[in-house]
């Protein structure tokens, strides 16, 4: 078995090189050494069997089956048949549960985009999780689901509810400039720029430096002819 062989076992699993890596059991940086050689035999040898197990027999994959959005939506559908948690749009209303833009829940379900451009791996293991938990937890479990979506929601400053709530991305507020008191003269002026955290001094002019500098000077002087020693010759 070879490096190449990592790239064939990626390629015909669909992994990224993290999921790979973790079927493997290696390391980000392990995993690069042998693919980076190719034409290299592996240095472990467990790797290798594994590898070529996985390559030779489907049934030893291990990895759990990631589903598509289209096959978790039956589910969906059905409890909220058995449930009030979800009032209007439930295409828009299952994409934002899966943490996505609204406008994605019409598109899985229409094939216009493949899973590769739509569902990334993070959104893959959750789609996977929220099956199992509906399988399980039934309607119960869905709502249980739905509240704890809502709490997201909620510390992101966003309703999960509203209809015009588009996606999870919170845009910063712009400033309503109707709602800033005009100056007296009636004219509109700027915003005033921000202030600075820590004020920067004046350039003190060299003349000032050496006139301090002098002073300092004499007084040492002074201390040191009151107290019976000689001055220090400037070599």
């Amino acid at each position: 078995v070879y490096g190449r062989d990592l790239t064939l076992l990626r390629q015909w699993t669909g992994l990224t090189i993290a999921e790979c890596g973790y079927l493997l059991g290696l390391t980000a940086p392990r995993f690069h050494e042998y693919q980076n050689r190719p034409d290299e035999l592996l240095g472990d040898p467990a790797v290798a069997l594994l590898v070529w197990a996985l390559l030779r027999y489907p049934e030893a994959h291990y990895l759990p089956v990631f589903p598509e959005p289209a096959e978790v939506y039956p589910a969906y559908a059905s409890a909220l048949e058995q449930s009030t948690a979800i009032q209007s749009d439930p295409e828009g209303a299952f994409a934002l549960l899966m943490g996505q833009p609204r406008s994605t829940g019409p598109r899985w379900l229409s094939g216009v985009d493949t899973p590769r451009q739509t569902v990334h791996p993070p959104l893959r293991r959750l789609l996977l999780a929220f099956q199992r938990f509906l399988a399980t937890r039934g309607v119960a479990g869905f709502e249980a689901f739905v509240e704890r979506a809502r709490f997201e929601a909620r510390v992101r400053g966003l309703d999960l509810d509203a209809p015009t709530l588009k996606t999870w991305v919170r845009r910063a507020a712009r400033r309503d400039v109707s709602l800033v008191d005009a100056p007296r003269g009636g004219a509109f002026q700027p915003w005033p720029p921000p202030r600075l955290r820590f004020s920067p001094h004046p350039p003190v002019p060299v003349a000032v430096r050496q006139a301090v500098a002098r002073r300092h000077a004499t007084r040492r002087l002074a201390t040191r002819r009151a107290a019976g020693g000689a001055p220090r010759s400037a070599d």
